[in-house]
């Protein structure tokens, strides 16, 4: 145990506070009564049994965090191995710091750099030639990526593999205006089962089935025969993990018994989009489809309750969004606005 000053001015306090076999503690400060504190407060901890040896410090690779939570629970996740390309890849955009060094800093640049484009996708196929410039992600993949990574440090440290605060705890989810959904009008229906029908028989029942269920385009491509059954179709396997069971028409299930199995035909929906010349927001092709069985379930009368139970939701918020299409949704707006049941507030307009 000592207290020295050094060459260049500054004092040494050099003790261990658990005896000779403890831990070293070397720290060096501008003045002597600094390390004459510093000494006192070290030993006097290390007497009373509460002293904390300093933590290691953690040198793994963020990417090497990222495996050792898909081994112990990703890898449970039923788009697991999904979740963890993509979690790799912003590591190594990143430039894969050690655990140690990993701060918000890095995800903040990353975001800043995704938002103007500078990563694209590198999945096989995606047509940009080397150096092009990408296309800016949007606000809300950013979201889930900032949650995907979060999840990593709050699950290892549950299981105790990971020690100290969530680098990722203190920053915000970016704020983007919600999208627009699309749903298809009555008079759209028909040449777009035509246009399929003609491509594939097989495409043209799958997007029957999500017209008439709600079902997710991958939902209804997948189905086995077991699952169709007593005029309902049975969904296993589900995004919300639970089954559900939704009735059809006797009609489309010998239909859909003599075609099954479907195969892949995804991107048979996508031509015949684009044949009949329907405009869809982006990132939403074939889910217009169940965006319009709920859309017209409200319109005709159907119960919010109801619709949240066939289309599988998890919370009623998330059904809540088709509310607007029920008929008698906002209605008194019409009839109690103060303009209703005076004409005189109206601007007669002159016919050519």
């Amino acid at each position: 145990m000592s207290i020295k000053k050094l060459d260049d001015g500054q004092w040494l306090v050099d003790c261990r506070p658990e005896g000779r076999n403890g831990p070293r503690v070397r720290q060096k400060v501008q003045s002597k009564n600094e390390a004459v504190h510093i000494e006192r407060r070290l030993m006097g901890d290390g007497a009373n049994g509460t002293f904390e040896k300093k933590a290691k410090r953690d040198d793994r690779r963020l990417t090497a965090l990222i495996d050792l939570w898909f081994k112990s629970h990703g890898c449970t996740l039923k788009r697991g191995e999904e979740r963890q390309r993509a979690l790799v890849s912003m590591a190594e955009r990143m430039g894969d710091p050690r655990a140690a060094d990993f701060s918000t800093t890095h995800f903040t640049q990353y975001r800043a750099d995704r938002l103007a484009g500078k990563y694209g996708r590198e999945s096989a196929g995606s047509g940009r030639k080397k150096g092009e410039q990408a296309k800016p992600v949007s606000a809300n993949t950013l979201n889930h990526e900032l949650a995907y990574l979060r999840a990593v440090f709050n699950e290892l440290e549950r299981l105790g593999e990971w020690k100290g605060d969530n680098p990722l705890s203190k920053v915000r989810a970016l704020k983007f205006d919600e999208t627009e959904m699309a749903y298809l009008s009555v008079e759209q229906i028909p040449p777009l089962l035509a246009d399929l029908d003609a491509r594939s028989v097989a495409a043209g029942l799958v997007a029957r089935i999500c017209l008439a269920t709600g079902a997710r385009w991958s939902e209804a491509e997948g189905l086995a025969a077991r699952q169709v059954r007593d005029c309902r179709i049975h969904y296993t396997r589900t995004k919300s993990s639970k089954n559900r069971a939704v009735p059809i028409t006797e009609t489309l299930q010998k239909q859909i018994k003599a075609v099954l199995p479907f195969g892949d035909c995804y991107k048979r929906f996508g031509e015949a989009v684009a044949a009949v010349g329907l405009d869809l927001p982006a990132g939403q092709l074939t889910h217009v489809l169940r965006h319009t069985f709920a859309s017209h379930y409200m319109m005709n009368g159907g119960d919010i309750l109801t619709l949240q139970r066939v289309l599988g939701h998890a919370s009623l918020a998330m059904t809540m969004k088709y509310a607007h299409f029920s008929p008698g949704h906002l209605a008194d707006v019409v009839n109690l606005n103060p303009l209703a049941g005076s004409r005189g507030h109206f601007v007669d307009i002159p016919k050519d």
